[in-house]
């Protein structure tokens, strides 16, 4: 689909799957819940994951939305890239991945934090509509009680063909997944005979169980309303504004800074090649409206609620085309509270013989926060 396409060139992952040293690679190897552990009975890679252990909290607060989006997406291409090197080997042609979700030391407090929730909904989201095929199966073991009543907060968002693929076990987990996965390949945690070169049973030479995230990693670059860039904006509930910024060259650099108070906001993202547009925002300067039609636009994005009030949304990308760039603030979703939005977005000129590939965001010391300021 386009969507697929803009999506992937707007997060620029092509040049993230190619470097490892991404500092959000670096932190979540640091803090990492999952590991592969191999292939099962039918050559599918089988990726655990130690969810019960993981800071996912911390996650959100020292990562944007859409900087956990391309970790996410990483960890399926590579996941995928590695299921293609097996299948050369084997003949397989399924490109699909199992999955092991541990939940033990998932507490209801984690599981139903609200913005953990809205991060679950959003992952899911875009793994049904953008890769809705590579799930074979997903084996839930150790749910806590709570899990079947608190899934039923998922359940009306997944469709039939990945709840077909979710397999919640019960108290003989163990005996149900060496059915599927030779026992000298799952690790002995997981009802196996594997352990690691150290003898550790839960092999964690390989698979992670995570930790808190130290205070270090959070954000520190906040927006000054002072700077004469950055606009605040009030996102009435039930509505949406729209802003309008000139893209008057391909390779053209788009930076954007957006945060909000209290509250996540959406945002879409649009473009809008009409010739002779004159509702075109002037070059460099923005151009706020009320109602737009973006149904005859190309989405460089789907919708994003982003959560940029635990951390801010910084990036950029290097734009494939040239026209009028259309940033939706959403807020339809919330019929009670209006949404306070600061943001800085910037287009620069194409810097030719330079590699736009500067670096947007660092993860500085949390003492050095400052709060969101009208």
């Amino acid at each position: 689909m386009k969507v697929d396409f803009n999506l992937r060139k707007f997060l620029q992952m092509d040049e993230f799957l190619k470097n490892e040293n991404h500092p959000q690679i670096l932190l979540n190897k640091k803090h990492s819940v999952s590991g592969i552990i191999g292939f099962d009975n039918e050559g599918t890679l089988v990726r655990v994951i130690n969810i019960g252990y993981s800071d996912i909290k911390g996650f959100l607060n020292v990562l944007s939305t859409m900087e956990n989006f391309k970790l996410f997406l990483w960890y399926i291409h590579r996941d995928l890239l590695l299921q293609k090197v097996e299948n050369m080997k084997t003949g397989n042609k399924k490109n699909q991945i199992a999955y092991i979700l541990n939940m033990e030391h998932l507490s209801m407090s984690k599981f139903m934090d609200k913005t953990i929730v809205e991060a679950g909904l959003m992952a899911l989201k875009l793994l049904q509509d953008h890769y809705h095929d590579v799930v074979k199966v997903v084996y839930v073991v150790n749910a806590p009680s709570f899990f079947s009543s608190a899934f039923k907060l998922f359940k009306p968002v997944i469709k039939e063909a990945l709840h077909q693929s979710i397999k919640v076990l019960d108290s003989n987990w163990k005996e149900e997944l060496v059915k599927h996965i030779d026992a000298d390949i799952l690790p002995v945690y997981l009802g196996g005979n594997r352990v690691d070169c150290t003898g550790d049973p839960e092999c964690g030479e390989f698979i992670g169980f995570g930790g808190t995230i130290d205070d270090d990693y959070y954000p520190a670059d906040f927006l000054d309303p002072a700077d004469p860039e950055v606009v605040s904006a009030n996102v009435p509930s039930g509505s949406s504004l729209f802003f309008r910024y000139n893209v008057p060259e391909v390779e053209s650099i788009i930076r954007w800074h957006i945060q909000s108070k209290d509250n996540d906001i959406g945002i879409g993202v649009f473009l809008d090649t009409t010739e002779g547009n004159e509702t075109a925002a002037p070059e460099g300067k923005q151009k706020k409206k009320k109602d737009e039609d973006v149904s005859k636009m190309e989405p460089l994005t789907p919708p994003i609620r982003l959560q940029c009030h635990l951390c801010p949304e910084i990036g950029e990308t290097v734009s494939w085309f040239k026209g009028c760039v259309v940033l939706q603030l959403d807020n339809t979703y919330s019929w009670m509270s209006a949404k306070e939005v600061m943001m800085k977005i910037v287009v620069e000129k194409p810097r030719k013989g330079e590699v736009n590939n500067k670096k947007v965001s660092e993860l500085k010391t949390k003492s050095q926060q400052k709060p969101i300021r009208k």
